[in-house]
């Protein structure tokens, strides 16, 4: 199950690496929301899990190759759930932390299933929904809007958490060293094109844990933040959780 997950992941960045379109106007950032239809926001307070966010900042050296830095992603993970907080009090709604369990893998067994379903059924929404190469493409039974489910397979997890919701957030960001953005720079004087730096990319999904129905998505790409400017981050996270149907 564990290396079925690490595939999956795999392909899961390719597939968001896909769907990214490079931004090349400063500070410029976008968001796309989809809400799944016949969907109206909860006429009572809800509980909210956050499932363990998938979040990774990387620096970009001269040489192209991006370097995991586990400082910058602790900052990145900390701005985020403060947005994260902050937007579900703004809802009125309650916020349950994933204990996560030991090891490798962040999840305990009985929610492996639920979670290597979002990431197969995130990577088609990816296609069908968000990557610029397939825009004009929908599938037959799915025209318009949001109609995916992770079906029974989210039961153990509202079982062991009394949540109404599952909030998955994936992050990347990654960010050049001064030698790279100087290449970039003479790439402008020399060859007359621009040379795309950082960028940073934000997914955000919400489950029904009742139905298993995926009811809101959004996507959130622009270029990369000054590290040393943590409330970017949070401003992003923001952004990323604006529209959010609570």
């Amino acid at each position: 199950m564990y290396e079925l997950r690490r595939l999956g992941r795999v392909r899961l960045t390719r597939t968001m690496a896909s769907a990214l379109v490079l931004l090349v106007l400063g500070g410029c950032v976008q968001v796309q929301p989809y809400l799944a239809k016949e969907i109206t926001p909860p006429t009572k307070p809800v509980r909210v899990l956050l499932m363990p966010p998938d979040i990774a900042a990387l620096e970009i050296a001269a040489a192209g190759v991006p370097l995991p830095r586990a400082d910058w992603t602790t900052q990145a993970q900390d701005g985020l759930i403060d947005a994260v907080e902050d937007t579900l009090e703004s809802h009125g709604a309650e916020i349950v932390r994933y204990r996560s369990a030991e090891g490798i893998v962040p999840y305990a067994d009985e929610h492996l299933e639920a979670v290597a379903l979002h990431e197969t059924v995130l990577q088609t929404i990816l296609t069908y929904r968000y990557s610029p190469a397939q825009q004009q493409l929908s599938l037959p039974t799915k025209p318009e809007g949001l109609d995916w489910t992770l079906g029974e397979s989210v039961a153990p997890i509202r079982a062991d958490y009394d949540a109404d919701y599952a909030l998955f957030l994936i992050y990347r960001q990654a960010t050049s060293t001064t030698a790279r953005a100087l290449l970039a720079a003479a790439s402008v004087v020399l060859f007359g094109f621009i040379q795309p730096t950082s960028q940073s990319v934000g997914f955000a999904t919400l489950i029904d844990l009742e139905s298993g129905a995926v009811i809101w998505t959004n996507l959130l790409q622009g270029q990369s933040l000054d590290v040393n400017e943590p409330d970017g981050i949070y401003d992003r996270g923001i952004k990323l959780l604006s529209g959010l149907p609570l």
